[in-house]
């Protein structure tokens, strides 16, 4: 399974935990957060994996409350996923 793959399988995911992450996330930026801080704040790197961090990037909410931060970060987070 590919990157894009398991990024797909992870957005939309229905378990709590990762429902909870995106309503954190949004409720951080519209708190005047930038993206970038609240996906390295504490509360999300306890709670998600770098992939997870990644798929939070696809969530309509999150993408939509993100705004141009948006491509950035998805470059940086795939960076940090590929081997090497």
């Amino acid at each position: 399974m590919d990157l894009r793959d398991e990024i797909g399988r992870l957005v939309g995911d229905k378990n709590a935990r990762h429902k909870r992450l995106v309503q954190y996330v949004v409720r951080q930026i519209h708190a005047g957060r930038r993206l970038a801080s609240v996906l390295e704040d504490p509360y999300v790197t306890n709670r998600a994996t770098t992939l997870e961090r990644r798929a939070l990037l696809e969530e309509p909410e999150v993408v939509m409350a993100g705004g141009q931060e948006i491509e950035v970060l998805r470059g940086q987070l795939e960076q940090a996923l590929r081997p090497g």
